[in-house]
């Protein structure tokens, strides 16, 4: 009983001193592409969850692309369907690093601006 006890205390702290299985890249380098097979939305700014090679994700369905800038914030993200553009997303930030406009682009329709609401 008590082996068990202890492989349940150190089955649980490597659980929770693991990282997150949804992160983004690890290791960001500015103006780079990455990719992966899964977003995820905060606020008006898509981000990759996790990272994959291009080869790995170009093989599926669908797949996403984003490039970052040197304070490791989103400038630019794409998603994939088929090997075609579905959409494509450009943030711009202000000097305190906040969110000032998203402009989203999908084929054959007119280009969105969204601004995040003053707070």
């Amino acid at each position: 009983m008590r082996r068990l006890q202890r492989a349940l205390v150190v089955c649980t702290l490597a659980l929770l001193l693991s990282p997150p299985a949804a992160a983004r890249p690890e290791k960001i380098r500015p103006d780079h592409s990455y990719y992966s097979d899964e977003f995820s939305l905060q606020g008006l700014v898509s981000d990759l969850v996790g990272e994959k090679n291009y080869e790995e994700v170009y093989q599926l369905y669908s797949y996403y692309e984003a490039v970052y800038d040197a304070a490791g914030r989103v400038v630019l993200f794409r998603e994939y369907e088929r090997g075609s553009l579905v959409r494509s997303e450009r943030y711009r930030y202000g000097p305190g690093g906040e969110l000032l406009e998203r402009k989203l682009k999908r084929p054959g329709k007119p280009v969105e601006i969204s601004r995040p609401a003053a707070g």
